[in-house]
C-alpha cells in the first residue's frame, strides 16, 4: 500500500469543490411533501435457512439497491454476520476475504459497497465489494483497517490502527482513501486517535476525534478547513450522516442524559423532537433535507422516524404504511434522493430489512446526482411505466410549455427545454448519465419527465446546483 502521510494531498484528492450554497435553497418540493407521503414496502429477504435469522438495512442508493447485514449459520453453531447487496429482488452474499465474517459499511449509486472482513489471518481488513468480488483494501500500518463509506467517486473514509508518537499503544485513527490503497490520515484535533464515518461527493468527512485532553470531539473534516468540532447538546456525540450541502446529523446526549437526534448546519447544531418520548437517533439526511432514523413515542416504544425539514414535525413511518401489515418499522437506516427509505424491523416478530417506496402520482425525478457541475450526473426516476420512452426535460422558473408527443400534457416549468430522452427500465425506473455544464454552478433548476408511454407527467422536481 502506498501510504500518503497526514497533510500530504496526491491530486486525487486535489479537486475538493468549493463550499456548498445555501442549504436552505436546496430545499425542494420532496421536502414538503415528506410529511405526507404514503408508501409501499418490501421485504429485502434474508439469505439463512433459519427464518429466526436476523437481517438488518445499513444503506439505499438512488437505484433502489439496499446494502446491510444477514446473521447466518456457522458449522460451530454460534452463528455468523455476512454483508449483502440487493438488487430490488434479491439479496446477493457479499464474502469475506476469508472465512468467516464480513460486516457492511456503505453503498453507492454504482452499487459499489465497503465494510470490512476477517482474512486469512484472523485480522480485520476494509473491503470493497462490486459485482459478486470482494477486494481487499486496507490501509495502514498494522492489521485492522474498516471502511465505513463511499462515494460517487469510489472515494472511502474510514479507521484504520497506527503508532503515534507519544504514544505506546496503537490509535484508531481517521482516514480517506482509494480504491488501490492510497491513503490520507485526516488527524484529529490533538490526542491520539479519531473514528471517520461517513463522507460526501465533495470529499468532506464526518467523524469523532479526540482532542488534546483525549476526549471525543465530533467533527466535519475538509481538506480545506481542516477539523471543524460541532458541538453536541451537552453529552457525548455521535454524526451519523452529511449530505452534499455538508448538512451533518447524528445523535448527542443532553444535560439529563437522554440521547436525542440532532441536526447541523452552518455552524448550528439543533436538537430534532421526537414522536413524544426521551430519546432519538438520527441515521440519514438526503441533500433535500430530509432526515430519517428512530426515536420513542410517549409510551417509550420505539419507531422508525422521518423529520421532513423546516417547521413540520417528525413522522412515524408505521402510520406511512398500510395499517393491516405484519410490520413493526422500528428504525430507519438510510433515504435516497427519490424519497426511498431503507431500514430495520419486525415481520411477524423477526428482525427484517425493508425499503419503503414512496406512492406517487406519475414518476418522480432524483434531479441531477451528485448536483455538482462540470462532472457527468446521473438522473434516477421511478415510477414510470416499464419500457416506455420518457423525456426530461428542464427550466428555470415556474410556468407552462406545451410538450412534444402527447397533445394536452404540458410542463409546468416555464419555456422547457428537453434536457434527454430515455427508456425506462423493467422496473419503471430511470438511470441516465449526462455531463452537467460548469456555467450551471450557483443556479436553481427544475426538471420534470414525460412518461410517453402513459402521456403522464411527474413530479416537478426542484434542485440547487453547485
Amino acid at each position: 500500500m502506498k501510504v500518503i502521510t497526514t497533510g500530504l494531498l496526491l491530486p486525487l484528492f486535489a479537486g475538493i469543490h468549493a463550499a456548498a450554497p445555501n442549504p436552505a435553497q436546496a430545499q425542494g418540493p420532496l421536502a414538503s411533501k415528506a410529511s405526507a407521503q404514503r408508501y409501499s414496502i418490501a421485504d429485502i429477504g434474508s439469505l439463512s435457512p433459519d427464518p429466526s435469522h436476523g437481517v438488518r438495512a445499513i444503506e439505499i442508493n438512488n437505484r433502489g439497491h439496499v446494502h446491510g447485514e444477514n446473521d447466518l449459520p456457522a458449522p460451530t453453531g454460534q452463528g455468523k454476520i455476512n454483508a449483502y447487496w440487493w438488487n430490488g429482488h434479491t439479496q446477493e452474499k457479499i464474502y469475506p476475504l476469508a472465512p468467516a465474517l464480513s460486516f457492511g459499511g456503505s453503498m453507492n449509486d454504482a452499487g459499489q459497497c465497503v465494510g470490512y472482513s476477517t482474512t486469512a489471518l484472523g485480522d480485520l481488513h476494509a473491503c470493497f465489494w462490486e459485482s459478486g468480488t470482494t477486494q481487499d483494501v486496507h490501509v495502514g500500518p498494522l492489521t485492522f483497517s474498516k471502511a465505513t463509506d463511499i462515494n460517487v467517486d469510489a472515494l472511502l473514509c474510514g479507521t484504520n490502527s497506527a503508532f503515534i508518537p507519544g504514544y505506546t499503544i496503537s490509535q484508531f485513527r481517521p482516514y480517506v482513501s482509494d480504491t488501490q490503497g492510497n491513503w490520507l490520515d485526516i488527524g484529529t484535533f490533538g490526542g491520539g486517535g479519531g473514528f471517520a464515518y461517513g463522507l460526501n461527493d465533495r470529499m468532506h468527512v464526518i467523524g469523532i476525534a479526540k482532542d488534546a485532553n483525549e476526549s471525543m470531539r465530533p467533527f466535519l473534516w475538509s481538506s480545506s478547513t481542516g477539523m471543524q468540532d460541532l458541538g453536541g447538546l451537552g453529552g457525548f456525540t455521535t454524526p451519523r450522516d452529511l449530505d452534499n450541502f455538508d448538512r451533518v446529523v447524528g445523535v448527542s446526549a443532553n444535560p439529563a442524559g437522554d440521547y436525542r437526534a440532532f441536526i447541523w448546519q452552518a455552524g448550528v447544531l439543533t436538537e430534532l423532537p421526537t414522536l413524544g418520548g426521551s430519546a432519538g437517533d438520527a441515521k440519514a439526511i438526503n441533500d433535500h433535507g430530509v432526515v430519517v432514523g428512530k426515536s420513542t413515542d410517549s409510551g417509550e416504544v420505539q419507531y422508525a422516524t422521518l423529520w421532513p425539514g423546516g417547521t413540520a414535525g417528525p413522522v412515524k413511518l408505521q402510520d406511512a404504511i398500510r395499517p393491516t401489515t405484519s410490520w413493526v418499522l422500528t428504525g430507519a437506516s438510510g433515504i435516497n434522493e427519490l424519497g426511498e427509505i431503507c431500514g430495520t424491523g419486525k415481520l411477524n416478530g423477526v428482525q427484517r430489512a425493508y425499503r419503503l417506496t414512496p406512492l406517487v402520482r406519475g414518476s418522480r425525478l432524483s434531479g441531477a446526482q451528485p448536483g455538482i457541475s462540470g462532472q457527468l450526473n446521473t438522473l434516477y426516476g421511478l415510477g414510470f411505466e416499464p419500457g416506455a420512452s420518457i423525456s426530461v426535460a428542464y427550466g428555470f422558473a415556474p410556468g407552462r410549455t406545451a410538450a412534444t408527443g402527447c397533445p394536452g400534457q404540458f410542463y409546468s416549468i416555464q419555456n422547457a427545454q428537453v434536457l434527454l430522452n430515455a427508456v425506462a427500465d423493467v422496473d419503471g425506473r430511470l438511470a441516465v448519465t449526462f455531463n452537467l455544464p460548469s456555467s450551471f454552478a450557483g443556479t436553481q433548476i427544475r426538471v420534470q419527465a414525460l412518461d410517453m408511454g402513459r402521456c403522464t407527467m411527474g413530479e416537478v422536481r426542484l434542485q440547487l446546483l453547485q
